[in-house]
């Protein structure tokens, strides 16, 4: 089978915040670096392979210019309740496995990820009732399609038999493609995303919008592998935002082959903000016993993932999450 090189999410730090309370109960601080990332993923949904995207300089130099000119506008850090949708450039719907967060009404912490790059930075400079209408380049949304993970033509006798375009097959590395053509002498296949490459429309107007994002609450939850853990909050009603990283650590910024070395000491970690109005810090910390069943009693080690970096724990942000955390302990 042929195989394709494909693309590595990397992690970059967005700063540093004190940590104060781990499953083992150990007060100090440490290092944290944490990525905001694509997508809240839809209700019942789950989702493809997916990396890991972030705002890129560019958008924040956007973000700032925009807030300097607009006074009351959308900028950085506050809560957004917006009704958007974003199409194909003709105006249909995205394809299936294109759709991989919510559209309609939502809210978003502008500049935090989540959702497309390009809604956040429309949203910047925008005041309450303003609607906007644009065309999206692909950097600004699924990217543009790279020709190292396709299409590649695969003879016919190294791909199984019954292929059909639209199907998904899995690589001899273990990546995931799409096939796009058949013929008796090939079959065609694509490792991009399956909007790479491709402008979309936008269509979004902010219905309203909360200076710093003061009623919502943060949360910070160790469960092994980040990424599966994620995904449970993202479908959480009330989550609003997530972020995946690393922390407990004790060096800044630290490398993927660092934290699994276990030189740093740091360990795998979704960040979250949610509105307490909608769940409470008491249920997420329900999903996060429910989510770690009976790894709880091992150190080091959540379901088959082992090492220092998967150690569990739940980090309090303030005295009333630190009496919840502990309690939820004796539950």
């Amino acid at each position: 089978m042929h195989s394709l090189k494909l693309r590595m999410c990397s992690f970059a730090q967005l700063g540093t915040f004190t940590v104060l309370l781990s499953v083992v109960c150990k007060t100090e601080a440490f290092s944290t670096t944490f990525l905001p990332t694509v997508g809240r993923v839809l209700v019942g949904r789950g989702l493809a392979s997916r990396s890991a995207l972030h705002l890129r300089p560019g958008h924040a130099r956007h973000f700032a210019t925009m807030a300097a000119n607009y006074r009351g506008a959308a900028s950085p850090g506050d809560l957004a309740e917006v009704d958007w949708a974003c199409t194909t450039a003709d105006g249909k719907p995205l394809p299936a496995d294109a759709q991989v967060f919510d559209q309609g009404r939502v809210r978003l912490v502008l500049g935090a990820g989540g959702f497309l790059p390009c809604l956040h930075a429309n949203l910047a400079g925008m005041k309450q009732g303003d609607k906007r209408s644009v065309d999206v380049a692909p950097s600004e949304a699924f990217g543009d399609a790279n020709p190292m993970m396709g299409p590649v033509d695969v003879p016919s006798a190294s791909a199984p038999p019954g292929l059909e375009p639209g199907m998904m097959v899995q690589l001899a590395n273990g990546a995931k493609a799409r096939v796009t053509k058949v013929t008796d002498e090939s079959v065609t296949i694509d490792a991009n995303a399956a909007l790479a490459g491709e402008t979309l429309k936008l269509e979004v107007e902010l219905l309203s919008v909360e200076d710093g994002a003061s009623s919502l609450e943060r949360g910070d939850f160790a469960i092994g592998c980040f990424w599966g853990a994620e995904m449970a909050f993202q479908r959480e009603p009330g989550v609003i935002t997530t972020k995946v990283g690393y922390t407990q650590g004790q060096k800044d910024d630290p490398s993927y082959e660092e934290v699994c070395a276990g030189t740093t000491g740091h360990t795998e970690c979704v960040q979250i903000m949610f509105d307490p109005q909608q769940v409470s810090f008491a249920r997420l910390c329900d999903l996060f016993w429910e989510r770690l069943g009976d790894s709880r009693f091992l150190p080091n080690q959540v379901g088959n993932d082992r090492g220092t970096q998967y150690r569990h724990g739940i980090y309090y942000h303030t005295p009333e999450q630190k009496a919840t955390a502990e309690a939820s302990m004796k539950a």
